[in-house]
């Protein structure tokens, strides 16, 4: 029996979950601290340590609770639990295509004693959306998986109240991956800077000790693993812009590290000063070339309104 791209795209982020090996300290960038400080610092403006506080705070103040907010692509819940804390809503309806997720995050929420989320297993490209029902709808890295943009998009519009908010961080690099020359020029030359002992590699399988290069994405490599990843990741920015008034745009990087630092993440740690030496370097390269308008950066988060 053949498997369809959905159930595929269902078993992998059943299995990929936060905790997993894919996303551990020693092989993914963002669970290195240092890295996550970087990134929740240039996509909060430095005004916060979080995207969600930021996003509440700066946008929501006072009208929170707020009655209904959406999150799309929940995967375990961390985002809505998160909100929870903050009191930021009256309740919640969260979606994910995966059912593993989705009962990590209900059994998460529950042992957090919050019953005001509703998680729920669904593919949100099939989804009836209410007119102006939503105050607040929350993408966490997962509007780079949709493949209809424009209709999800505009459903999205819709669904929010007039005064709603659409918040997102999120990749909105090469689709598939299919990084730029320039890009992947940066990344060779910036891995070549990092001493041997920093080049240690942790993924699983991996035939010798250290890397010897950076680990460059192969797109079609990229589409037989998940056929939705970054599936229209170059087209969300303009898409967005169609259906909605940015408020903010706060651009955090991501470019050079996402794929220089995979699979070496472990030689970076806290309690070696020498390695966090070598990231600040690493920081200063990729933030100056997002600067000069060398190259773009892959991560955003974005505050928006729908349009009138």
């Amino acid at each position: 029996m053949m498997v369809s791209d959905q159930d595929k795209i269902a078993k992998r982020w059943s299995e990929n979950r936060s905790g997993c090996e894919a996303f551990s300290a020693s092989v993914y960038w963002l669970a290195i601290p240092e890295v996550q400080q970087y990134f929740q610092r240039r996509a909060t403006s430095g005004k916060s340590s979080n995207w969600v506080n930021y996003c509440v705070q700066e946008f929501l103040g006072d009208r929170t609770p707020v009655e209904k907010m959406a999150s799309f692509g929940c995967g375990t819940g961390g985002l809505e639990r998160n909100l929870a804390a903050l009191n930021a809503f009256q309740s919640c309806i969260a979606y994910d295509i995966a059912p593993g997720a989705i009962e990590e995050a209900r059994q998460k929420s529950l042992m957090a004693g919050i019953s005001s989320i509703d998680y729920q297993l669904c593919d949100i490209e099939k989804l009836d959306m209410p007119v102006h029902h939503y105050d607040v709808v929350w993408f966490n890295g997962s509007l780079h998986h949709i493949s209809d943009l424009d209709g999800i998009c505009g459903k999205i519009a819709r669904t929010l109240k007039p005064d709603g908010y659409l918040f997102f961080n999120e990749y909105v690099g090469p689709t598939k991956f299919d990084l730029t020359e320039r890009q992947k020029e940066i990344i060779h030359a910036a891995f070549r800077l990092i001493p041997k002992r920093y080049r240690k590699c942790f993924v699983p399988g991996y035939p010798k000790k250290y890397q010897k290069s950076p680990m460059i994405p192969d797109p079609k490599k990229v589409h037989e693993a998940d056929p939705s990843e970054a599936v229209q990741s170059a087209d969300i920015m303009s898409v967005v812009n169609k259906y909605f008034n940015i408020v903010a745009e706060n651009h955090s990087g991501g470019t050079i590290l996402q794929f220089l630092l995979h699979g070496i993440a472990g030689n970076f740690r806290t309690e070696d000063p020498k390695s966090i030496v070598l990231l600040e370097m690493l920081f200063k390269i990729e933030a100056t070339l997002i600067e000069v308008g060398d190259i773009q950066s892959d991560f955003v988060v974005i505050a928006a309104q729908p349009k009138r």
